[in-house]
């Protein structure tokens, strides 16, 4: 469903899962799932949080966003769903020539793979952006909204308690647009304020914004009428309240207009006159939060799979549209941020997060910092997150807090940080996303050597002949990467002679000089105990150790007849569930070769599509090449 923001996209869907989930539902379903990317903005949160509710898992699995797309794949294709992701405008690229695309590469997967083939169930997408990589699937469905009908818009207004002469109440949702959030809002505002009078319609300022779209300014309107009415201290709640990222939770929303911060912000740097909220009773500050939830300013909504309806378990979020509406509400630029920071940063129970899903906070932290133009102490958030490309999984998750220190988050501009110099995590983040052209393109100079890992993935080989030495310190990877690229060539004779002059000292180096080893034939060249070294008590990154794995089990199957399917199948799952595309694809090489050489090619087959699928999906010509290869001699051997 496509359409202008507050035409009601939410309210719909909501209608429909309260009718799937009444004691006597007209349609059975296998799953129901809901994700508002208004309150949860991490795509790969919603893949991991999507899988873990498919498999009855407690908590999100520590596993990639590939992973779950493949995994969920098979669920939605054999069940039936009601798959909801709401407000995906949200994590759709919102200008350029990407537009209305998905930003994260393995969400936009599954729903492109789920619009090209029919499935028991139903994906119901709102937006308020189209959507130019599904709407000409075969199995999708774009339905458009418009204003509300003058019927429904009067007897929205008379729900909420709006009196009058009929003709008056046509009036008074003219005077909306028929928008209805306008309508909506018109309606809290006049039961509240007018006795619900329709004829105090009238009231409605005049509007004219520069750069407002429609409903922005029919909304606008009745926030204005809202904000001449309500007290000083409910605007600056409702202000606080949506300056968040991700909504609050109730309990620390309550936190957060009671800190030191706050009061700062609203007494020394705002100057209001009346009493702190620190002085207030807390029944008081309820009393009001509870007012604007009455007033359709702020909603209650529950947080995740939280029960029990705590205030520590609901969020108080507010429609995109309230949020803009009183932003002018939040002073100078980067006060409200600052303040934000300060309560986050000053929390007596902050603690490093061990998942994703604790990461929350200091997540908010960092884009408050950012939002503040603090980028020095944003910078030092995100360090202390401690590469969360590999902590969490979640390659997407980091490149987008990278991205946030950019122009309109494009990392073709220069930063607005001068101080910005994580351009090299910010490749390897897209060389894990399988983004390798655009990995190559954001090294910098200094780190020129270091995109030999994308070049070879990508089967752009020349910059390897052309360039025979690499700067310090990158002298022995370059000629590591040098050696596999010219055994990729079919220059064997200098790539052997490359690969003996290269004395590794890590696992990432000696990669490439066994790759390099192995396609030339010349294992036997190899000290298999020198690769497998590790030095006492040295502590091994989880990348590295399925890196000496993959090499051994290369090794063992081209020298001896070990019963290795146990093994390259342990592999491949703890790959699958990394996500690195290049690495997956290796290792699916080995071992449908291994599976050829004891002469079981429909295992081999199977394995080998895949191959295939991930290599053309991530345009990795070379490694294409070796698996159509394969694909052939299966062919051959299997001739009479």
């Amino acid at each position: 469903m496509i359409g202008p923001g507050g035409q009601g996209k939410t309210a719909i869907v909501q209608h429909w899962l309260q009718r799937l989930l009444s004691p006597v539902p007209s349609i059975s379903c296998d799953g129901i799932f809901l994700w508002s990317f208004y309150r949860g903005k991490d795509s790969d949160l919603c893949l991991r949080e999507m899988l873990a509710y498919a498999d009855g898992l407690d908590k999100p699995p520590d596993v990639s966003a590939s992973f779950c797309v493949d995994r969920l794949l098979q669920t939605l294709r054999k069940e039936r769903w009601a798959l909801v992701l709401d407000g995906t405008e949200v994590v759709q690229h919102d200008q350029g020539a990407w537009f209305g695309r998905f930003v994260h590469p393995e969400l936009a997967r599954l729903l492109e793979e789920l619009a090209s083939s029919p499935i028991p169930g139903v994906v119901v997408l709102t937006s308020r952006f189209a959507m130019p990589t599904l709407e000409h699937r075969r199995f999708a469905r774009t339905l458009s909204l418009s204003t509300l009908d003058v019927p429904s818009a009067v007897g929205l207004l008379g729900s909420l308690g709006v009196v009058g002469p009929s003709d008056v109440l046509i009036k008074a949702a003219n005077a909306c647009g028929l928008h209805a959030k306008a309508v909506e809002l018109l309606g809290t505002f006049l039961t509240r304020y007018h006795q619900g009078n329709a004829g105090q319609h009238r009231l409605l300022p005049a509007t004219n914004i520069d750069g407002a779209s429609d409903e922005e300014l029919r909304v606008t309107r009745v926030l204005q009428a809202l904000q001449f009415a309500m007290a000083v201290e409910l605007q600056d709640i409702v202000a606080l309240a949506t300056s968040f990222r991700q909504p609050a939770t109730e309990t620390r929303l309550y936190e957060y207009l009671r800190s030191v911060s706050v009061r700062h912000l609203l007494h020394d740097t705002w100057g209001r006159a009346y009493s702190s909220f620190q002085e207030r009773p807390e029944s008081w500050l309820q009393e009001q939060v509870q007012t604007l939830v009455d007033l359709r300013l702020l909603e209650r909504v529950p947080l995740g799979r939280s029960e029990g309806g705590r205030a520590d378990s609901i969020v108080l979020d507010a429609h995109p549209l309230v949020r803009r509406g009183f932003e002018h509400r939040l002073g100078g630029e980067g006060h409200a941020a600052r303040s934000r920071a300060g309560f986050l940063r000053g929390r007596p129970d902050r603690r490093s997060p061990a998942s994703l899903e604790e990461a929350r906070e200091e997540v908010e932290l960092f884009h408050a910092y950012a939002d503040a133009g603090l980028w020095n102490e944003a910078d030092s958030t995100f360090v202390a997150l401690d590469n969360p490309k590999h902590r969490f999984l979640a390659p997407a998750f980091e490149r987008d807090l990278l991205l946030r220190f950019f122009p309109a988050n494009d990392w073709r501009q220069p930063p607005l940080w001068p101080g910005f110099g994580r351009f090299r995590s910010l490749a390897i983040c897209l060389e894990m996303l399988g983004q390798f052209a655009d990995a190559v393109a954001v090294y910098r100079p200094a780190d020129a050597a270091l995109r030999g890992d994308a070049l070879i993935a990508l089967g752009e080989l020349q910059p390897f002949v052309d360039h025979r030495q690499a700067a310090h310190p990158w002298q022995t990877l370059w000629q590591a990467y040098r050696a596999h690229a010219l055994s990729l060539l079919g220059h064997h004779d200098e790539a052997l002679h490359v690969a003996q002059m290269v004395v590794p000292t890590d696992v990432y180096e000696w990669v490439h000089v066994f790759e390099c080893f192995l396609r030339i034939g010349r294992l036997e060249a190899l000290d298999l105990q020198s690769l497998l070294y590790r030095p006492p008590f040295a502590d091994e990154h989880r990348w590295s150790q399925l890196a000496r794995e993959r090499m051994r089990l290369d090794y063992l199957r081209i020298q001896s007849d070990a019963a290795l399917g146990p093994a390259y199948r342990a592999l491949l799952d703890a790959y699958d569930r990394g996500g690195l595309p290049f690495e997956r694809a290796l290792t699916r090489l080995g071992y449908t070769q291994f599976l050829l050489s004891i002469g079981e090619r429909a295992e081999a087959r199977a394995v080998n599509v895949v191959t295939l699928e991930l290599t053309q999906r991530f345009q990795m010509k070379r490694l294409e090449q070796d698996a159509i290869a394969l694909a052939e001699d299966r062919r051959e051997a299997s001739r009479p």
